[in-house]
């Protein structure tokens, strides 16, 4: 099963039949445990005829399949794509910085928000998607003047990463356990306090540069880590997905899972941003 803390929570994959009181006596209590063990049979015979079908087959309800959850990935990745397009032309270079800082705390509150919903309605995901494409595409916007070129490399980079991420997972060469998803959750959690940490040194002025603390040698060591430890949450992600289609999970569940594999996609793209403008600031 996956750690996925929204897939867990989820009252589709917790349902429990609730069990009739038993509390008689005498003929009242041998009649109704009969009646019971007639139930249980019935119950039996029709889980087992329709076992195939997975545990959703009691609920009125469409399933996803995994067509379903990759046509809402690329719905909210088109919505990032163009937000950060629209946000590096036509946003004033003087204002850009603001709209980063501002863009990305409120995609990183909705991202939060999603992150303890069951089910992701698609305006959470949507707002999260548009969000954090605008602080991408103003972030992005700022270092193409300084490095020309910076943009497409960025792009192609993350391009490269996610078809590797999900050709290892496809082939079924790399798969993922429970104790390294969760060591990879918790390189995760510390990779956002240290985050949030340098945000705060650089807006303090105690820490220098567009990275801070996040650049030179220890830079590019903490940029490749994160791109390993996305393209491994990635490939969960892809697992996830597997899962849900397998136990017949509702079709509005798509949209979590879609949620999911979008994060990781533009994290991936920061890193690779971050680690191409370190090595441009050198040459």
């Amino acid at each position: 099963m996956s750690n996925n803390p929204v897939l867990n929570r989820n009252p589709y994959f917790n349902a429990q039949a609730a069990t009739p009181n038993t509390a008689y006596a005498g003929e009242q209590f041998a009649q109704q445990q009969q009646a019971y063990a007639q139930f249980q049979a019935q119950q039996q015979r029709a889980q087992q005829s329709a076992y195939a079908q997975g545990p959703f087959v009691q609920q009125p309800v469409a399933v996803m399949t995994y067509d379903d959850a990759m046509v809402r990935t690329f719905e909210l990745l088109a919505v990032a794509i163009v937000a950060g397009i629209a946000t590096a032309v036509f946003v004033p270079l003087q204002s850009i910085g603001t709209v980063a800082i501002v863009a990305s705390l409120a995609a990183f509150a909705f991202g939060m928000w999603a992150s303890f919903q069951r089910m992701v309605k698609p305006v959470l995901a949507f707002l999260y998607s548009g969000l954090q494409g605008v602080a991408l595409g103003a972030l992005t916007g700022a270092l193409d003047i300084l490095y020309p070129g910076i943009a497409f490399q960025a792009v192609l980079g993350t391009v490269i990463v996610v078809a590797v991420a999900v050709g290892l997972h496809m082939s079924g060469k790399v798969r993922t356990t429970p104790k390294g998803r969760r060591i990879m959750l918790t390189v995760m959690i510390a990779a956002i306090i240290f985050s949030f940490v340098n945000l705060i040194l650089i807006w303090t002025g105690v820490a220098s540069g567009m990275w801070g603390l996040a650049s030179g040698n220890f830079g590019i060591v903490l940029g490749f880590l994160m791109i390993a430890v996305a393209g491994y949450m990635l490939i969960s992600d892809l697992e996830t997905i597997q899962i849900a289609v397998a136990k017949g999970a509702p079709k509005e569940f798509a949209w979590t899972c879609a949620l999911g594999i979008v994060m990781t996609v533009l994290w991936i793209y920061i890193e690779v941003l971050r680690l191409l403008s370190i090595f441009a600031n050198r040459s």
